[in-house]
């Protein structure tokens, strides 16, 4: 059966009962753990959305967003609880952005749009999101986002410096860990709306692909792969149009080039790692083993040549080459 056949075919019956209270409640407790634990809670943003992209796979778009509406109801209730609502509503906000963009991306696959297209789809609607945000923040009155990035690392910077000397390190030690600390706040603070993209991407990534891995068997969750993700040749263009704004540019334009430039390379790091999920899948079998190789994929240097990967996918096509090779052997 063609997807638009299994698309246009029978729904699913009947909807169980709590179904979309479970999957909002959850999408809501993931979302809130951002706020609980700072550093490990972000990836909480992500996996929101994945019960309600699994929702929306097996019941359609209603029922998903329905249970969208209620995950950011609670999210804003909790926010006006613990901190007022002139905080809750931004907060609420994000909520929404998270949840309801990776879910309506569904509703193009239930029409029978490529796999590849929504996710990319997916990714520059949330980029939209983040320059409009990036906009405003630069016209607003008060400090911007990256002066509070700034003096966040401020705050952090001696307390990190004065654990280290009390765990007994040397000068040369405490000096390098200072320098570290500088050179990465002064990178947050120039691209922090480049990192915001490149986590966007990431999320995006777990929400669509994860999501539909939960919703199988069904039509639409099984055409969504992540080893079939292919990026159009376009893609590498402006990654290349980017990368020479950067390297010729110098003050604002090349801020500017440098916050675009760390999304697209996220995006082509999740190609690469597609390209990679899909000859793994193949030839081990052990899914621990598999997790492990990925995360293997994400340090310096391995991180660059994935990237590289998804780069030249459009010209190799490393996929089909690969399959050759391995027939000939």
């Amino acid at each position: 059966m063609s997807l638009p056949d299994a698309v246009n075919g029978p729904s699913p019956p009947t909807m169980g009962r709590f179904e979309v209270p479970s999957a909002a409640l959850f999408a809501a407790a993931a979302f809130s753990a951002l706020f609980v634990v700072p550093l490990f809670g972000v990836l909480g943003v992500p996996l929101a959305a994945v019960p309600l992209v699994r929702l929306a796979h097996r019941r359609g778009l209603v029922a998903s967003l329905l249970a969208c509406g209620i995950a950011v109801a609670v999210v804003l209730g909790l926010g006006w609880a613990s901190g007022g609502l002139a905080e809750a509503i931004p907060i609420a906000f994000v909520a929404a952005i998270a949840t309801v963009l990776p879910t309506a991306s569904v509703g193009f696959l239930r029409a029978a749009a490529d796999p590849s297209r929504c996710y990319l789809g997916l990714c520059l609607a949330g980029s939209a999101f983040l320059a409009a945000a990036f906009a405003a923040s630069w016209s607003a009155p008060g400090p911007s986002a990256a002066m509070e990035v700034a003096a966040t690392f401020d705050r952090l910077i001696p307390a990190a410096i004065e654990s280290t000397s009390r765990s007994g390190a040397d000068p040369e030690t405490v000096a390098r860990v200072r320098a570290t600390l500088q050179a990465t706040r002064e990178f947050a603070r120039q691209y922090v709306w480049g990192i915001f993209g490149a986590l966007w991407i990431f999320g995006a990534a777990i929400a669509f692909y994860a999501g539909a891995r939960s919703a199988r068997p069904n039509p639409t969750a099984d055409a969504a792969r992540f080893e079939s993700l292919r990026l159009p040749p376009a893609a590498a263009g402006v990654f290349v149009a980017v990368g020479a704004a950067w390297g010729a540019l110098s003050g604002t334009g090349r801020r500017v080039a440098g916050n675009l430039l760390l999304p697209l390379s996220a995006l082509f790091f999740v190609a690469g790692l597609s390209i990679i999920c899909h000859f793994f899948r193949k030839w081990f079998r052990v899914r621990i083993l598999r997790a492990g190789l990925y995360a293997l994929a994400a340090y310096f240097p391995i991180n660059v040549g994935v990237a590289l990967l998804g780069l030249f996918d459009w010209y190799v096509d490393f996929r089909r080459r690969g399959e050759g090779v391995i027939e000939k052997s």
